[in-house]
């Protein structure tokens, strides 16, 4: 079995953070150096640096500390061979050759990209980050492109990053002497300073690894799972790695599932594994835990659970789960009990649907989130389903009412998966979760009518445009949606209408732009639908059917065992 380690000794403190076999070499780059050497794809990002989060601000502040000649901090270098491949510079990608001797950025990859992408002249594809001007009268550094009426004046900083560049730009320029002399000295304040290095020789990815972990583990922190994938994540030399984040990520996209955000993927390790979701990584002993599960274990847990969602739930989409802290819990459920009988599928998908009505799921549930963790026993599928169903409460006596719709809210996830249910057509046919989901969950449930249709209407209307009564599930080649409506028929898209829980009166209403009246029919029609939904799933008032071997054998085994 491949373990999720890097080696036999276990996830250890001294296996994860070993320390350097030669220590580094202390030396200066300069800005120039630094700036040919990424044009010369000498400069390359190990695959486990944490992704790109600076802002404009942020660059804008770098290069005025640089022009003030304040101290930016250190690079790490990580001095190795690389191989030909495509190295992105900001919103720009180059290709670069093979280097025998490359520097791999350890710590400070923001700052170097910031440098290169700013002071190069290069095609960021649209992302504004990396585009800073100088202005020469009042020596100030500024976000953006040098507007029209202050050509004369301010200067883009790629034309700072080269000597012919700027004489270029300089004799295209109508400036004052004094105005080229300040551009003129800011260039070279720039180019020419120094920033200190340390430069390592080694052939332990793992000991780099703990290195850059530790460096950014104070300051803008990283969040838990870039200190995992730093730590456990691919290898910078292979394909393949036991564990990798991005890699698991990717095989969750299964049938338009979509992918899980890479923090909810590690709290599913760390529920398979048996450890706490909701922990950090400062108790790295007890991550030898994770030794217990390959990654092809995890990998077949979650793909498990994403069939589970899809065919039993009747969820689509990881974005329409109402809420996510299921996701772990399930990929523990089908770590331990693989091949659960149609019966306990059944309960398990009414425990879903429960704590998704009782907001026995919701995130702030932190200590009932744990002990449904570990309620999920070996060799006790019954008894974990039990647990499970009694953490989730009793059948609430409140009616569900239409609240304010946000698709980042788990009631209003609940309402789209209704509406979904439905399965709602457009003129040309039914309407796939792929095209409503193209354009982002945001999208997936669009307004009938737009705010400024309700602004005259009374304050109870208005509150019913802000609901689920105003949404259609429709994708976004529908623009303007209530006109996009009207120019239906009820003779020849009568069905497709009913889909969208729009009856011929409801047509007729909206027809006659009459927002109020459409609402408040139509508010009943969803809330119907809701309700019914929920019922069918939750089913509070049906009978829980254990696998009929139990009734037989009046025994409580594992189902998930082999016979």
């Amino acid at each position: 079995m491949t373990q999720l380690g890097h080696d036999a000794g276990g996830l250890s403190a001294a296996s994860l953070y070993r320390p350097l076999t030669r220590r580094p070499a202390a030396t200066t780059v300069t800005v120039r150096e630094l700036l040919q050497k990424v044009q010369a794809g000498e400069i390359r990002i190990p695959r486990f640096q944490r992704p790109l989060r600076w802002q404009q601000r942020d660059v804008v502040e770098l290069m005025d500390s640089i022009w003030r000649g304040y101290p930016i901090g250190s690079l790490l270098l990580w001095k190795r061979r690389a191989d030909a491949g495509q190295v992105q510079i900001g919103g720009a990608v180059l290709s670069a050759p093979a280097v025998a001797d490359a520097w791999w950025v350890v710590d400070g990859q923001q700052r170097t990209t910031a440098l290169a992408a700013s002071l190069l002249e290069l095609d960021h594809a649209g992302d504004s980050r990396w585009i800073v001007r100088f202005d020469a009268q009042e020596e100030v550094f500024r976000p953006g492109p040098v507007p029209p009426d202050r050509i004369s004046r301010e200067v883009p900083l790629s034309a700072l990053g080269d000597l012919r560049r700027l004489g270029r730009w300089i004799r295209e320029s109508d400036l004052s002497d004094d105005d080229t002399t300040r551009i003129e000295n800011a260039q070279q304040r720039l180019l020419d300073y120094a920033i200190p290095a340390y430069v390592v020789e080694t052939e332990d990815e793992q000991a780099l690894r703990g290195v850059f972990a530790r460096a950014n583990s104070t300051g803008a922190r990283m969040r838990v799972d870039e200190v995992f994938q730093a730590l456990l994540g691919a290898p910078a030399s292979a394909e393949h790695s036991s564990l990798d984040l991005d890699d698991l990520q990717r095989r969750c996209e299964v049938d338009g599932f979509g992918s899980p955000p890479r923090a909810d993927i590690l709290k599913a390790v760390f529920a398979i594994s048996g450890l706490d979701p909701t922990r950090r990584l400062d108790d790295l002993p007890t991550l030898a835990q994770l030794n217990n599960v390959s990654r092809e274990d995890v990998a077949q847990a979650l793909s498990r659970t994403i069939e589970f969602l899809r065919q039993d739930c009747q969820i689509p989409h990881f974005a329409l789960i109402p809420y996510p802290v299921v996701f772990f819990i399930l990929a523990r459920w089908f770590h331990i009990h693989q091949r659960s009988e149609a019966p306990v599928r059944v309960l398990l998908a009414r425990w879903v649907w429960r704590g998704a009505v009782t907001g026995a799921h919701q995130r702030a549930e932190v200590s009932r989130m744990r002990a449904q963790v570990r309620d999920i026993q070996k060799d006790d599928e019954q008894g974990s389903l039990d647990r499970l169903l009694a953490q989730v409460g009793a059948h609430p006596t409140r009616v569900w009412d239409l609240g304010k719709f946000d698709h980042r809210n788990a009631r209003s996830r609940i309402e789209m998966l209704a509406l979904l249910a439905q399965r709602p057509r457009d003129r040309f046919g039914f309407v796939g979760v792929a095209e409503l989901m193209s354009d982002g969950c945001g999208r997936i449930a669009r307004e009938v009518f737009r705010s400024a249709d309700s602004k005259s209407a009374s304050d109870e209307v208005g509150s019913l445009a802000k609901t689920a009564a105003n949404r259609a599930l429709l994708g976004g080649v529908h623009t303007g949606l209530s006109g996009d409506l009207r120019t239906w028929s009820w003779e020849a898209h009568g069905d497709a209408l009913r889909s969208h829980l729009i009856d011929e009166r409801s047509f007729i209403l909206l027809v006659a732009h009459d927002v109020e009246a459409f609402l408040r029919r139509r508010s009943g029609h969803v809330l119907a639908a809701v309700n019914t939904f929920l019922a069918e799933r939750a089913a509070w008032d049906e009978p829980e059917l254990r696998p009929l071997r139990l009734y037989l054998d009046g025994g409580n085994g594992d189902a998930s065992r082999e016979e």
